[in-house]
C-alpha cells in the first residue's frame, strides 16, 4: 500500500500518502472500508440505476436522474479539468474499487452487489446527486403554485420564510484569547444513515505542494470540499440560498416522433430503466437550450426544465479541490473558490496571518425578464468583520449587498442569536464557540406568544426563557404551535396546496403544506387577516384548546431518525440507531428541525466543527452517528451522544497518537 492510515480514538482515518495520486487512491480504498453501502447507493443515484438492484422503488428516481442527465454532466463535468485533478480523480475512483472489494457490507450482502463500476468521473456524479435538489428549484416550483393559488398573499410563504439551518461564525485575532482566528459552524442537511459526511485528515508529504487538513466529505468525493483546516488557513460554508438555480415550467406536446417543449423540438432520448424483479419501463429523455426537463413527459403535457451554471457550463468546480488543499493564506483559498461553481455559497476563511473575511463563491447568473441566463452577478457579496471582531452566517441576509442573491432568505433568527451570543464584551476560545452551537433559545417563538391572551397563558409559562428543551413552558409552547399550523393549514384558500406536488414524490417533500406554514409562521401571523384568516382569533381559539391538557416534554416527542436509503426509497428496514430525544427547534441554533404532525427530526446538524487558527488540536468535530457505516462497527455509534448534546469530539493530529490501520480486516 504506498502510503499510511492511522485512526483516532473514534476510528476517524488520518492518511499520509507521497503523491496527491497515492493519497486519493487511499482515501477512495478507505472510504470503501468505512461507508461501501454509501458509496454504492450513491454511485446507483448518479446513473440511475437503483431499480435494478431495489427493484420498482428506484424507478421515480431513476427517470428523475436520467432526465436530470447527472451523469453525463459528471462525465462533462470530468473531461474540462486539468490533467492532475482527472488523475486525482482516476486514482481515488482506483482505491474506492480495490477497497470494496475488501470490504464488508451488510446490505449488499442482503441484496446482492450493486450493478456496474466506478469510473473517473463517479465522484463527480455523486457531488451532483448531493446538490441537484440543495438548491432553490423544488421551493421555487412549490411557490409558484402557491401564487396561482393564492395570488400575492403566496408572499407570506416566501418573506424570509426559507427553512434553513446552517450556522457557521468567525472570530477575528481581536476577540480570542489565543491572538489568532477562530472559525465554527454546522452544516444542516438532511439526516441519515450513514452520515453524509465523514471526516479525514489528508496528508500529502511528497515533494512539490505537501500539505496537511483535516476536514469533512461527501463520502465517494476526494478531498475536503466545504469544511477544512490545512494548518495555516481555515474555511468553513453555509447555503447562501441564492437562486442560482431556475425552474420554468413547459407545455410538452408530441407531433409525430417530435416532442414540442413549448412549441420547440427537444432533442429525444428513449432509455430503458431495468428493474429487478419487474418489467423495464421505457423514458423519454428530453433537452432543450435551456436545460434538461426533469420532470415530467410528453404524456403528461407538462414538465419543468431546469436551467443551471453547471448544465450551461458542464462545469461542477472541482477545479478547486487541489487548491484548497495547497491553500496557505485566506487569499489562496479565494483564489482557488474562483473555480467553484455550484451550490453558491457563504465561505468564512481565516488564516494564522489574522485575515478574515466572508465572502460569496459560486456562479450566480445574471438573468433576463423571461429568466435566461444572460451573464455572471460579478462581485459577489464579500465582507470584513466590523469593530466587534465577529462575522456570522446562517443562511441570511447578512447585509443589502446580498440581494443580488435572492428574495428569499432563512429568517435572521438564529444569526442574531449567535451575534448576542457572541458579544464584544470578552474573549473567547474554541470551548465558548461550540457552546453557542448548542444553543437552543428561541427568537421566533415571540412572534405566537405575543398573540396569546393573558387569561389563556398557563402559569408554567412566567419566566420561562424560550428554550426549546424539556421544560414545562418548551412542552406547551411546542403542543400550541402545533395546533396553530393545523389550523392554519385548514383555511379553505389553502384547500388546493394540501393535495399532492403535480410533479410527482422527488419534489413532494418541498411541497408538504403543514412544513412551509411552519417555517414560514412568524411571517403567517404578522398578517392581519392571513388566508382569510383572523390571526389573533385563530391563536386565542388555539391557545384555549391546548391550555390545560398534558403536554409531554419537547425532546421526548422530538427524536433523532437518520433515514437509511432503503428507507428513503421507501423500502422496509429495521431501525439501527438511537431514538434519542432531541431539544432545539427548527429557528435555534441547534437547529433540529420539527415537522409538523410527526414525533421525528429529520433534519439536523450532519456535522459540528470548530476550527482553531492558533492550535488546530484546540478545535472540535462531530458527527452524527459515527465514521463507519456498518452498524456492527464500534465507530458506528460512537460520536452519537456527543453531538445530541450539542458538543464536539477533540481533534487529534499527532500521528504518534493515532492507531495503525492495514485495512487488512473484513
Amino acid at each position: 500500500m504506498s502510503g499510511e492510515v492511522r485512526r483516532d480514538a473514534h476510528g476517524v482515518p488520518h492518511l499520509r500518502a507521497p503523491s496527491v495520486a497515492a493519497l486519493f487512491a487511499l482515501q477512495g480504498r478507505v472510504a470503501a472500508h468505512d461507508r461501501a453501502w454509501q458509496l454504492e447507493i450513491e454511485r446507483l443515484r448518479s446513473v440511475g440505476r437503483t431499480a435494478e438492484l431495489l427493484g420498482p422503488a428506484g424507478v421515480a428516481w431513476d427517470a428523475f436522474a436520467r432526465r436530470a442527465q447527472l451523469d453525463l454532466l459528471a462525465r462533462r463535468a470530468f473531461d474540462v479539468l486539468d490533467a492532475e485533478t482527472r488523475a486525482a480523480l482516476t486514482a481515488y475512483a482506483g482505491g474506492v474499487e480495490t477497497g470494496l472489494r475488501e470490504a464488508a457490507c451488510p446490505e449488499l450482502r442482503a441484496l446482492g452487489p450493486a450493478p456496474g463500476r466506478w469510473h473517473p468521473w463517479t465522484p463527480l456524479g455523486i457531488f451532483a446527486v448531493q446538490h441537484v435538489l440543495f438548491g432553490s428549484f423544488p421551493s421555487a416550483l412549490f411557490h409558484a403554485r402557491a401564487r396561482r393559488v393564492l395570488g400575492p398573499e403566496a408572499d407570506l410563504f416566501r418573506t424570509e420564510g426559507l427553512a434553513g439551518g446552517s450556522n457557521a461564525f468567525v472570530l477575528a485575532g481581536s476577540r480570542t484569547r489565543s491572538g489568532l482566528p477562530l472559525i465554527a459552524g454546522d452544516p444542516h442537511r438532511l439526516l441519515e444513515d450513514p452520515g453524509v459526511y465523514a471526516q479525514v485528515r489528508l496528508q500529502c508529504i511528497g515533494p512539490g505542494d505537501p500539505f496537511d487538513a483535516v476536514g469533512l466529505t461527501f463520502p465517494g468525493v476526494p478531498g475536503v470540499q466545504h469544511f477544512g483546516h490545512a494548518g495555516e488557513v481555515a474555511w468553513g460554508v453555509t447555503n447562501a440560498m441564492a437562486a442560482y438555480q431556475q425552474a420554468h415550467e413547459v407545455s410538452l406536446r408530441r407531433r409525430g416522433e417530435e416532442v414540442l417543449v413549448e412549441g420547440e423540438p427537444a432533442r429525444v432520448e428513449h432509455q430503458r430503466v431495468t428493474v429487478r424483479g419487474a418489467t423495464p419501463v421505457s423514458i423519454e429523455v428530453l433537452d432543450t437550450a435551456r436545460g434538461p426537463v426533469v420532470l415530467g413527459d410528453s404524456g403528461r403535457g407538462a414538465g419543468v426544465v431546469l436551467d443551471s451554471p453547471a448544465y450551461l457550463l458542464g462545469d461542477l468546480g472541482f477545479a478547486a479541490l487541489l487548491p484548497l488543499l495547497r491553500s496557505r493564506r485566506v487569499d489562496d483559498v479565494a483564489q482557488a473558490l474562483r473555480a467553484w461553481v455550484e451550490p453558491v455559497n457563504n465561505w468564512l476563511i481565516a488564516d494564522t496571518a489574522g485575515d478574515v473575511r466572508h465572502l460569496v463563491a459560486g456562479r450566480m447568473p445574471r438573468r433576463d425578464s423571461e429568466g435566461g441566463i444572460v451573464g455572471w452577478v460579478e462581485p459577489l457579496p464579500n465582507r470584513e468583520p466590523g469593530p466587534d471582531g465577529v462575522l456570522v452566517t446562517a443562511n441570511d441576509r447578512a447585509t443589502p449587498a446580498f440581494d443580488v442573491l435572492t428574495d428569499d432568505f432563512a429568517p435572521p433568527f438564529r444569526a442574531r442569536r449567535l451575534g448576542e451570543l457572541l458579544g464584544p464584551d470578552r474573549l473567547l476560545d474554541a470551548a465558548d464557540a461550540a457552546a453557542a452551537l448548542a444553543d437552543v433559545t428561541s427568537a421566533s417563538s415571540r412572534v405566537l406568544l405575543d398573540l396569546v391572551p393573558a387569561d389563556l397563558r398557563p402559569p408554567l409559562t412566567e419566566g420561562w426563557d424560550g428554550a426549546i428543551d424539556d421544560s414545562p413552558g418548551a412542552a406547551w409552547y411546542a403542543a400550541l404551535r402545533e395546533e396553530v399550523v393545523e389550523r392554519l393549514c385548514a383555511a379553505p384558500a389553502l384547500a388546493p396546496l394540501r393535495e399532492p406536488s403535480p410533479y410527482g414524490p422527488i419534489v413532494e417533500p418541498w411541497s408538504h403544506l403543514p412544513v412551509r406554514v411552519a417555517v414560514s409562521l412568524h411571517v403567517i401571523l404578522s398578517a392581519e387577516r392571513p388566508f382569510g384568516l383572523d390571526a389573533a382569533q385563530l391563536v386565542a381559539e388555539a391557545a384555549r384548546a391546548v391550555r390545560d391538557g398534558e403536554h409531554p416534554p419537547w425532546p421526548q416527542r422530538h427524536r433523532f431518525h437518520p433515514l437509511h436509503a432503503l428507507e428513503q426509497f421507501g423500502l422496509p428496514h429495521e431501525p439501527r440507531t438511537p431514538s434519542t430525544p432531541l431539544s432545539g427547534d427548527t429557528d435555534t441554533v441547534r437547529c433540529t428541525a420539527w415537522l409538523p404532525g410527526s414525533e421525528v427530526c429529520v433534519r439536523a446538524s450532519a456535522a459540528r466543527w470548530v476550527w482553531d487558527l492558533a492550535d488546530r488540536d484546540a478545535g472540535g468535530w462531530v458527527v452524527p452517528l459515527g465514521a463507519a457505516g456498518d452498524p456492527a462497527s464500534p465507530h458506528a455509534h460512537d460520536q452519537h451522544a456527543t453531538w445530541a448534546a450539542g458538543g464536539v469530539l477533540p481533534l487529534r493530529t499527532a500521528w504518534e497518537d493515532l492507531r495503525p490501520d492495514t485495512l487488512e480486516h473484513p
